[in-house]
């Protein structure tokens, strides 16, 4: 079975975490590649270290903005190259350019598309090409999470054949001593650190965040996991609203791990999600949430694994961050997130589903 993963960039996202675990996971994995449409393999490895052990199996396009046609040539070839069977794509520029390339491509290529959340057909111009391909090419439809094939549901009318949600390798991620790991970002200790790990871009709630921190006492520091182009804004504000003390910034971190395991609280209060992953992650270290009620996340966090928010309701995100900060920790949210998201059921449903399409 050849595989192959398509997806916009290789920047550092959920989506694209997702993909690169479906990589590492399946059982096909030592004959599938991940085509990434937009960068270059300098740049991929950069953000995914993980992805050394499968760097002959790593293609960057270098897409420029807009829609080239050559890419679909190059997808064609590719198809052709790896003996491709299925193209699984991520999102809503991929699928457009994968639902083309395996129409065209001689054989019986399969596409299965992914869809990490709605949203974006909020936007008419994304919803008309969505219903378009589903129209013209045979795209098997799955749902990272009930709610998000639901909503896509209601937006495209089209029925997606399956949901199967979002998992993570929980052997990566599994707490360390929470002093050591606060030492490695030098990070204080003598405080309740607020985590968020999120890109700095607008719709991630990193702005609402600092705006609760003036409603938590001067025990609460937050700490930002991620980069991007609100980062300046987001400095400017910090120092602003006099909280330049509170506030750590540390970019890009790829040892997530000791990340979760320096927090006391992980809080993602995003205007809107599918399944994140990192809420996902934080758990399986044992770590409680609180989230903007949004995607499927009300279907992986229980009261016994933190709080969540109406997205519309900011009033209520500081009472819910000093309410999590009490909640047990530890192996009892490690196990939940176990039973609801391990990585290897995730890649053993898509395995099954590889193999079943091409019966």
């Amino acid at each position: 079975m050849n595989v192959m993963h398509l997806v916009q960039h290789l920047q550092v996202g959920g989506l694209e975490k997702m993909a690169i675990t479906l990589l590492q996971n399946s059982q096909f994995k030592h004959s599938s590649i991940i085509v990434s449409l937009e960068g270059d393999r300098n740049t991929a490895f950069e953000q995914w270290p993980e992805l050394e052990p499968f760097s002959h199996r790593v293609i960057c396009l270098d897409k420029k903005p807009g829609i080239c046609l050559s890419v679909i040539a190059k997808i064609k070839s590719l198809i052709k190259e790896h003996d491709i069977d299925i193209i699984h794509s991520h999102h809503i520029g991929p699928l457009i350019y994968a639902g083309i390339a395996s129409s065209l491509s001689q054989g019986s290529v399969r596409h299965i598309s992914t869809i990490h959340d709605a949203w974006y057909l909020t936007n008419t111009k994304q919803r008309t090409f969505t219903k378009l391909l589903d129209s013209l090419t045979n795209i098997y439809w799955v749902a990272d999470a009930r709610i998000v094939a639901d909503e896509f549901r209601a937006k495209t009318a089209i029925i997606p054949e399956r949901t199967i949600l979002n998992g993570i390798d929980c052997e990566n991620f599994m707490a360390i001593d929470a002093k050591a790991a606060r030492e490695q970002f030098n990070l204080p200790n003598n405080v309740k650190l607020i985590g968020c790990a999120a890109r700095l871009i607008e719709g991630k709630g990193h702005k609402d965040m600092i705006h609760s921190l003036r409603y938590l006492p001067d025990d609460f520091h937050m700490v930002f996991a991620g980069d991007g182009d609100q980062k300046e804004y987001l400095l400017n504000l910090v120092r602003s609203l006099h909280l330049t003390s509170r506030v750590h910034f540390l970019g890009n971190v790829h040892d997530m791990r000791a990340f979760y395991s320096s927090i006391d609280v992980m809080c993602l209060y995003s205007q809107r999600e599918g399944l994140p992953l990192s809420i996902i992650e934080a758990m399986a270290c044992g770590i409680p949430i609180v989230a903007s009620d949004v995607g499927g996340i009300h279907e992986v966090v229980t009261p016994e694994q933190g709080e969540l928010v109406s997205v519309n309701d900011f009033n209520q995100l500081a009472p819910a961050i000093q309410r999590a900060c009490t909640l047990p920790r530890g192996l009892c949210i490690r196990h939940h997130a176990i039973k609801v998201a391990d990585a290897r059921t995730m890649s053993s449903k898509y395995d099954n589903l590889y193999s079943a399409l091409l019966m």
